[in-house]
């Protein structure tokens, strides 16, 4: 007699918590230090590689990010064969990414690996090459994250 089991997890974030956080605490909060730079400095706000031009690449990278993961990883959820695949492709994306962490697009997107992964709430844990990329994706997450609060608060200090 044979049957497979699917191990649901039961603690840890919610795919929506942890894929819109990261858009949060990465692009969002990126914005939102720029705009601070131009309300609250004397700053030329159009000086080159200032705020209003990082507003806009900003925007507009983050906010392609959040569409590819979302386009990729919600018609695949359903299917874990095809979770699979998605883990390691937006894991990928991610990984490719990292050049243009100042977005928060490399965020989104290891997220949503992790999503797919089955690393959320509720997820079914892939194995093998998807579960590592998942892993992977989160990890770049919590990186640009990192890097981004790191790195406006150090321009802020210094």
């Amino acid at each position: 007699m044979s049957y497979t089991t699917s191990h649901r997890t039961s603690r840890g974030l919610s795919a929506s918590v942890l894929v819109g956080g990261a858009f949060l605490l990465s692009t969002v909060a990126n914005l939102a230090f720029r705009v601070a730079d131009i309300l609250f400095t004397d700053s030329d706000p159009y000086r080159p590689e200032g705020p209003v031009e990082s507003i806009v690449s900003i925007a507009v990278v983050g906010g392609i990010g959040l569409l590819v993961a979302l386009a990729v990883a919600l018609p695949l959820i359903r299917d874990p064969a095809r979770a699979r695949v998605g883990a390691i492709v937006l894991g990928s994306l991610a990984l490719v990414t990292l050049p243009v962490w100042w977005s928060g697009a490399p965020a989104v997107l290891g997220a949503a690996a992790a999503w797919l992964a089955g690393l959320t709430r509720d997820g079914s844990p892939q194995p093998g090459v998807a579960r590592g990329f998942g892993i992977v994706g989160f990890v770049v997450a919590v990186l640009v994250v990192v890097g981004v609060f790191a790195g406006n608060l150090a321009s802020l200090l210094g």
